[in-house]
């Protein structure tokens, strides 16, 4: 079974137990917390990987685009920082 399948079911299933407005309010703030990130995103530039905000722009960068941000030249795939 596909992971994108198996995600699509436990979504399904939340939704058919989680009451409708409250499942709407869920949707909603999901919704404004996805966006308001992308809007950071789009317009910080990424801080070098030793700065301390590093940490926080790849936090955003998730929550907006949902996938991990681009690895840096001078940082390892584990987060090391390569010398």
């Amino acid at each position: 079974m596909d992971n994108l399948d198996l995600m699509m079911q436990v979504f399904q299933y939340l939704l058919g137990v989680i009451p409708g407005d409250i499942a709407g309010n869920i949707v909603a703030v999901v919704t404004t917390i996805v966006t308001i990130c992308t809007l950071i995103i789009r317009f910080w530039k990424m801080p070098e990987p030793s700065s301390k905000l590093y940490k926080l722009w790849k936090l955003l960068h998730v929550l907006a685009s949902f996938k991990a941000p681009p690895v840096s030249k001078t940082e390892s795939k584990d987060g090391q920082k390569i010398t």
